[in-house]
């Protein structure tokens, strides 16, 4: 027993190390932030080896464990302090699934009445639900992407402009500029591909620059495939001058829910208070996001 004890904690800390250290190099090969993806396990890891190597009498093991545990937490700060409700207008942001015929997210948005939806995957299954909803969210666009649907935004104000001029088909992005209480804003719904080894980091070479172009402020709701601390999410916050609201919400099930992932998010402008909470599924294969913006 004592042998595998000390081979489950050799492994450990080398997963551990593996997956911190190199999730920190999305910026020089896309590999890091698909390691990103894993860090609350990676820490896991550091944590049960830190105990591990204590018992086992290897001081400096147990010091380089504490020391990565400490640095990757630290790098979580961000996240991990969960921001007080704010009052004020509501967003949803919802993967309905390609499959799923968006009946449940219907009853969610009349019972609960969010101000602005962002959806992904939306397909001709969903489409005639969505039409239902015209009395309460006049103001729609659905915006062709790839095989498992489009993205789409919901409104309850007035959408600004024409209809549908921030489509750009087959981008993964659609967004409109919208006239709320407190002004004019931008909203954009986006889902990006899954990170390397697939086509994430190609996306992103046509997304950011559309972002970037963008009218302030900014508000995205997304299916990201990806963490908050990642490089990829920087570049975007950077492109947009906004943030990732703080808190961990683990949104997407693997494996039978034995791995459980933060990959979709909603970005508010750099100064504006912003909570958000952990929403139902409605059907999907991943949580909806319910985010709270004051109005400034």
């Amino acid at each position: 027993m004592i042998k595998y004890g000390k081979t489950l904690t050799i492994l450990a800390f080398a997963f551990g190390a593996l997956a911190l250290i190199g999730g920190f190099l999305g910026a020089s090969h896309p590999v890091g932030d698909s390691l990103a993806v894993f860090r609350p396990y990676s820490l896991g890891a550091l944590f049960f080896a830190m105990f591990g190597f204590a018992l086992w009498r290897q001081k400096w093991l147990t010091y380089a464990s504490l020391g990565l545990l400490v640095y990757g937490g630290y790098s979580l700060r961000g996240q991990l302090i969960t921001p007080p409700p704010v009052a004020g207008f509501t967003l949803m942001q919802h993967n309905n699934r390609f499959t799923n015929d968006t009946r449940n997210l219907v009853d969610f948005a009349r019972a609960n009445a969010p101000d602005i939806i962002t959806l992904q995957e939306i397909t001709t299954n969903s489409v005639p639900q969505l039409a239902a909803l015209r009395p309460e969210y006049p103001y729609q666009v659905i915006c062709p992407f790839a095989t498992v649907g489009g993205v789409a935004i919901l409104s309850k104000f007035r959408f600004i402009g024409a209809q549908g001029e921030g489509c750009v088909e087959g981008l993964g992005m659609v967004s409109a500029r919208v006239k709320i209480p407190a002004g004019e804003v931008t909203v954009v719904s986006l889902h990006l591909n899954w990170p390397w080894p697939y086509g994430q980091q190609a996306q992103l070479a046509d997304v950011l620059p559309a972002l970037a172009s963008l009218k302030g402020p900014v508000f995205i709701g997304g299916d990201f495939n990806m963490v908050a601390w990642s490089d990829v999410m920087a570049r975007i916050e950077a492109a947009t001058d906004t943030r990732a609201i703080g808190g961990i919400r683990f949104t997407k099930s693997l494996l039978s829910g034995a791995v459980q992932l933060p990959i979709d998010h909603v970005l508010a402008p750099s100064n504006w208070p912003a909570s958000a909470r952990l929403g139902p599924r409605l059907g999907s294969d991943h949580n909806s996001v319910i985010a709270q913006f004051a109005l400034n």
